[in-house]
């Protein structure tokens, strides 16, 4: 939260993406649009949020001419650091250097207002502001369509403890269709707020009625997906299940559906009952079954470099793990 106080009352905006509401993620989810087309700027749209967080006009604001006002307000949507990220050229080779603190300032500050020696530096840099995509929040918990409601799935991190509703079958088919395109977005949503138990048929059915939905409701889906599938696989322990993705596909990417099948082969149940297992469970499954792997193989004197052409993993991660 961003601190501060008006006549010695304290005050906060929410500065993470856990932290909003619905309605203050479908703020942010439309003021992108409008950066994307051009219409607003994103320290405009930094602003509109603290605005929305308090409950201000921006409108009735602009009917105030004195500078210490404004200043406050741009003040306050310059520590709004968690919706962009600065995007530097050649995957920000320029900040590999840099101390992981400083690292991190780098991308979530402009150059601009960058307290750091190379700051000068990246400001000369063609640098741009990207959608800063990885958080772990349900922010659409459901949607309505003539009237009837679709509950969303539901995500749970209390007691640091990560849980989520999602089954294996729904969770490997809707992210399958990430970055397909706009004409796929109601088959995502179709899958991600089906009703009841996951049936991919009766999905693909009820993406007719998720075609109704407002274009912008449906890109916030993906995106909160998007950035949910993200964070499984950079900042929890799943990480090691897409750790050699640049060298070999892996397993959750291609071929997802039949691994997922052949935990059944395993003697984990049969295959319906293997589509409705839990995703942290079938995630969780996949990182033992290939941690074993890699044990075994080590077991069997088969060398690091055969290992990481097996297994796709970087041979540092190989060596943690055996």
């Amino acid at each position: 939260m961003i601190e501060f106080y008006v006549h010695q009352d304290k005050l906060g905006i929410p500065n993470a993406w856990e932290e909003l509401t619905p309605a203050m993620f479908e703020g942010i989810m439309a003021d992108m649009d409008l950066v994307t087309k051009g219409k607003l700027s994103p320290g405009m749209l930094q602003i509109k949020h603290v605005c929305r967080a308090m409950g201000w006009n921006p409108r009735r604001l602009k009917q105030y001419k004195d500078e210490e006002t404004w200043s406050n307000l741009v003040w306050l949507g310059e520590q709004v650091d968690f919706i962009f990220r600065v995007s530097y050229p050649d995957h920000d080779a320029a900040l590999q250097e840099l101390s992981k603190a400083d690292y991190i300032k780098a991308k979530k500050t402009p150059p601009e207002r960058l307290n750091l020696p190379i700051a000068r530096y990246l400001s000369k840099l063609d640098y741009k502001f990207v959608l800063n995509g990885c958080f772990c929040a349900q922010l659409v918990p459901f949607v309505s369509i003539q009237g009837h409601l679709y509950s969303g799935y539901s995500i749970d991190t209390s007691f640091n403890q990560l849980t989520c509703s999602l089954v294996a079958l729904q969770f490997i088919e809707a992210r399958s269709l990430l970055g397909c395109g706009q004409e796929m977005l109601p088959l995502l949503a179709a899958i991600l707020y089906h009703p009841g138990p996951y049936d991919s048929e009766s999905a693909h059915r009820l993406a007719k009625e998720f075609e109704r939905l407002p274009d912008e409701t449906l890109q916030s889906i993906a995106f909160n997906f998007s950035s949910f599938v993200n964070y499984l696989f950079s900042a929890t322990q799943f990480r090691i299940l897409v750790a050699g993705e640049s060298e070999k596909k892996s397993s959750i990417t291609t071929g997802a559906l039949e691994s997922l099948y052949n935990l059944s082969n395993d003697g984990l149940g049969d295959i319906s009952t293997v589509e409705q297992m839990n995703i942290i469970k079938y995630l969780t499954i996949l990182r033992k079954k290939l941690i074993e792997t890699v044990q075994s193989m080590n077991f069997s004197e088969i060398s690091l470099g055969d290992i990481a052409k097996n297994t796709g993993l970087p041979i540092s991660l190989i060596k943690q793990i055996i």
